[in-house]
């Protein structure tokens, strides 16, 4: 079976596993964790939980590990406690391998891989979702200092573990696909271990668990895949993952339309891993042609939340024209409120020509009339009444 073959098995099959009780909203230590290690019990022995140490505030963190192979993996998520998706993805892989531990490809792979996992890295971020540890320090700008328990724990696990590949597991914000209307789904880097941005062959093996990413997933998501700038950061853990020997690949969890708790993305994410896992197990990511990582293009910033299509804009003036309407949600009280809703709130970030531009979500305003006053640029409004002035 091809990495595509086995992709496309991995995503007919992940509705039947997937915890569906679980979600961003309570992605939680006192959730998370005991999860973690309920499946662990269950597991019989296949999944190994351990704590690997205590955050700032005091919360465990997790190291969970599967496979006896010779071909050590580390993966960590939620070192910005704001980024979910991935911690909940990895609970689905979890619950998938449980249950299937008596499948023939499963086997092979506890055979040929050891898997260390550390998952919700930042308990206290998350706690209050927010993407700094308890000292509001960005973790993923202390492996060179270490000055957080939490950065602490990390980097011992890869002194540790001396894992040949890693997964840097991430959220990132609304981009588009480089100066195209698609929505970024997924964001991946191999990121440079040196400033000259060289290619050694652990960076390269890398690259090459990115292309079979983007070939594995190109069937459901339609090129809606992008990258970063591999500008050298000395004091990010991906760059440093990548100069201390561990072959690291950046996963960012992006957005996919009408799909606000990321759903998607999440399934996106544990066919991606399952089938990175397998492929190193047996070799297959050497076979994959570089040329579908070098090809993806960087993200770009040609993406709202919502837009609002075909508005006839009055000036005071008595000027009017036709306009697309650009907009951003905006945060309230550190989270946002259910999307799209009455009481949702957004800022208004562009008015004029949107037709290259992609959104989460559409609306099309039936060429309504709206006075300028009410749709100023940075203005914040709520769905309701911006519906109520459109009178939709």
């Amino acid at each position: 079976m091809t990495p595509r073959d086995f992709a496309a098995y991995l995503y007919s099959a992940y509705d039947r596993h997937r915890r569906t009780d679980l979600s961003p909203s309570n992605c939680r230590h006192n959730i998370i964790v005991p999860e973690i290690e309920r499946l662990a019990r269950l597991s019989d022995g296949l999944l190994k939980a351990e704590e690997a140490g205590r955050s700032l505030e005091g919360r465990s963190i997790l190291h969970v590990s599967f496979g006896h192979g010779a071909t050590p993996v580390l993966l960590w998520s939620q070192m910005h406690g704001d980024e979910p998706t991935a911690t909940l993805a990895v609970i689905d892989m979890f619950e998938y391998l449980v249950a299937s531990a008596a499948d023939e490809w499963v086997r092979e792979l506890l055979r040929a891989v050891t898997v260390h996992i550390i998952p919700l890295l930042n308990p206290d971020g998350a706690e209050r979702f927010r993407r700094f540890t308890g000292a509001e320090i960005d973790m993923n700008r202390d492996a060179r200092a270490l000055i957080t328990p939490e950065a602490k724990i990390l980097r011992e696990a890869q002194r540790t573990y001396r894992p040949e590949f890693g997964f840097n597991l991430h959220d990132q914000g609304l981009s588009s696909v480089g100066m195209t209307s698609k929505v970024a789904a997924l964001s991946l880097l191999a990121p440079a271990l040196d400033e000259a941005r060289t290619a050694p062959l652990g960076r390269v093996k890398a690259m090459r668990v990115g292309a079979l990413i983007v070939d594995a997933l190109s069937p459901f998501i339609d090129g809606s895949m992008a990258t970063y700038d591999d500008s050298y950061e000395p004091r990010a853990f991906g760059d440093g993952m990548q100069s201390w020997g561990t072959s690291t690949l950046l996963i960012e969890s992006g957005h996919w339309p009408n799909d606000p708790e990321k759903q998607f993305i999440r399934k996106l994410n544990f066919v991606g891993l399952m089938t990175s896992l397998a492929s190193i197990g047996n070799g297959s990511y050497q076979h994959v042609d570089l040329d579908a990582y070098r090809s993806l293009v960087p993200n770009g910033k040609r993406a709202y939340d919502i837009i609002v299509r075909g508005v006839t804009l009055r000036h005071p003036g008595d000027w009017t024209e036709q306009v697309d309407l650009g907009l951003l949600t905006a945060p309230q009280n550190g989270q946002t409120s259910d999307f799209g809703g009455p009481e949702s709130l957004y800022a208004i970030k562009e008015i004029g020509d949107l037709r290259d531009f992609g959104a989460l979500s559409e609306i099309n305003a039936k060429t309504r009339t709206i006075r300028s006053q009410d749709v100023a640029v940075e203005k914040t409004i709520r769905m309701g009444e911006l519906r109520a002035l459109l009178q939709l």
